[in-house]
């Protein structure tokens, strides 16, 4: 029989370091060093041009991951931002309106300000301990305003809050509101809370039930939730349907996130402001309409 031969190849690769010393890669180590540099007298110039206010701001953001993570607060183009700007895009050329700047700081004092962070944080914490809750987490908008810590409970793309068009409540909000109420509850404020809708518009539009009805449907719903999960009833002051005039206007959620509720905390003075409101009478209002009149 005849042998095969087996033909052998060797591959030599010539060894060495091109391109000068170490073939450049120290260029690499190198730009890495600069960079790190680049960043240290940025953060030096940052502290030194703060003041203590904008630091302790500073610091609460790396603190409050879940309030300023998913929709964000201050950007830096902020008028208030320890980085001069002037709109709430960088990529904007038009300034920030001095009269819609978000002064937190006015109708909140200190202590109030580190409970509902504390609120803020503890609601965290429930969402990424319980591995049932986790998969929420995404629906959920947590920041800080001026009249309170606001809670926004919305739907995405997998995880719907509301069908189109009903008040049912999903089995996802359920968990959610069910999550929520005892950690409300364990605070001494009241609350309000707001039903919103997409703009899909009924066939009848406005002249039967529509969208103005389905939100506060949608409010009340949970309203009922939140009462079955634990919250006390004294505590909730205001249900408010809100249709579709107030859109979330943020380009990270799809349109469908409008069918959501808000949750709002309020702090001591939009507590009493809304309470004032409530009980005012017809004569009260002519006498206060009058009051703005002669000033």
């Amino acid at each position: 029989m005849k042998k095969k031969s087996v033909r052998i190849i060797i591959s030599k690769k010539k060894s060495g370091h091109g391109g000068g010393h170490h073939g450049g890669s120290w260029k690499i180590a190198y730009a890495d060093f600069m960079t790190a540099m680049m960043a240290l007298f940025l953060v030096m110039w940052l502290i030194a041009k703060s003041s203590p206010q904008e630091l302790q701001g500073i610091a609460e953001y790396f603190r409050t991951p879940l309030i300023l993570g998913q929709n964000g607060g201050k950007n830096i183009s902020d008028s208030e931002s320890p980085i001069p700007g002037g709109g709430d895009d960088v990529s904007k050329n038009v300034g920030e309106d001095k009269n819609t700047i978000l002064n937190v700081e006015s109708d909140l004092n200190q202590d109030e300000k580190k409970q509902l962070i504390d609120t803020a944080n503890k609601i965290y914490e429930v969402f990424e301990l319980d591995p049932r809750l986790q998969k929420l987490a995404a629906n959920l908008i947590v920041e800080l305003t001026e009249m309170g810590l606001r809670i926004q409970i919305l739907a995405t793309d997998d995880k719907p809050m509301f069908d189109v068009g009903s008040a049912v409540i999903h089995p996802n909000m359920q968990e959610i509101l069910y999550a929520l109420a005892p950690i409300i509850n364990s605070l001494p404020n009241k609350m309000t809370l707001s039903g919103h809708t997409d703009e899909r518009q009924y066939i009848t539009g406005d002249r039967g039930y529509s969208n103005w009805e389905l939100s506060a449907d949608r409010a009340n719903s949970s309203r009922r939730e939140l009462i079955a999960g634990g919250l006390d009833s004294n505590k909730i002051i205001r249900i408010i349907g809100l249709a579709d005039t107030v859109g979330l206007n943020n380009p990270n959620y799809s349109k469908d996130a409008n069918r959501r509720i808000s949750i709002l905390i309020l702090n001591k003075s939009a507590q009493q402001y809304i309470e004032d409101e409530n009980t005012m009478t017809g004569i009260d209002f002519l006498k206060q309409a009058k009051q703005i009149k002669s000033e």
